[in-house]
């Protein structure tokens, strides 16, 4: 994390360059929401991370009783659920948890790999499907075809890549319109094969962007970036998800967690993942 001059309140001049910015932009992404809520109803999908908490934000702007799901894998870290249970009851959201069957650890622990003494096991099902797909289901059945999520191009080639086939299909579907009108109708959409439909109101934002906006709104981000920042982590690995992520074991983030977390991080070692310790 670049040290700030003294004085200097990087929060406060990014409210200054979201207000310069202006409301225009955002007032079409509004008015786009509300499009979308029309056609196809729906919840928004919140990790309480920063883009997720911008689409919220963006949301409860259009319909202040549209559902704010959060998709708990049980593995969460305790900064995430106060923050969570914090902005749904300041905000007063129609704020619902659907946790994932079975939980992450449990899923972790059947594995078998985090412990010499139990044989791997391979799982019944993508661990994806267990903690997204599975309850994106749910929410679906419950409030919906429709969906909004914080999911941006600028993060992944793979996140690149599925906006820009659902802007392709868009385009082969409108062809009266420019291309550059197609991206301002339907830029964002995801469409699938089982009907539902997810619009990214901030798919095309660079990070910058996002914390003008959470600044000009005046907006506190998730203390998880501050503190994992503090530790040390680089830029680019901080993100709001799970403790564990058990297929980037190797980039540090269990060391951040052993020493931003040592009660948390003794207690998974000692009670369920024995080799966790390997990876720091």
């Amino acid at each position: 994390m670049i040290p700030q001059p003294a004085g200097l309140n990087l929060q406060q001049l990014r409210g200054i360059a979201a207000r310069r910015r202006g409301s225009r932009a955002h007032q079409h992404l509004l008015d786009r929401i509300s499009e979308h809520l029309d056609e196809h109803d729906g919840f928004v999908s919140w990790s309480g991370g920063k883009d997720s908490t911008v689409v919220v934000d963006l949301a409860r702007q259009v319909d202040p009783h549209i559902p704010v799901v959060f998709f708990d894998s049980g593995l969460q870290f305790p900064e995430t659920i106060q923050y969570l249970e914090d902005l749904a009851e300041a905000w007063r959201l129609n704020y619902h948890v659907i946790t994932a069957d079975p939980d992450l650890l449990t899923v972790l622990v059947a594995g078998g790999g985090f412990s010499h003494e139990a044989p791997d096991r391979r799982l019944r099902g993508q661990l994806a499907d267990i903690m997204i797909t599975g309850p994106a289901n749910e929410a679906h059945r419950r409030y919906g075809r429709g969906s909004l999520w914080g999911v941006r191009a600028e993060e992944s080639h793979g996140r690149r890549m599925l906006y820009r086939r659902g802007l392709g299909a868009e385009t082969r579907a409108r062809q009266q319109l420019s291309r550059e009108d197609v991206r301002a109708e339907a830029g964002g959409v995801v469409r699938r094969a089982d009907s539902t439909v997810t619009y990214g109101p901030i798919w095309d934002w660079q990070r910058s962007h996002v914390f003008e906006y959470l600044a000009g709104r005046g907006i506190e981000p998730n203390p998880l970036y501050r503190k994992l920042a503090e530790l040390g982590v680089p830029e680019q690995q901080i993100r709001v998800d799970s403790i564990i992520d058990a297929s980037k074991l190797s980039n540090g983030h269990i060391a951040w967690l052993q020493k931003g977390w040592p009660d948390l991080f003794d207690r998974l070692a000692a009670a369920a993942l024995p080799r966790l310790s390997e990876w720091v």
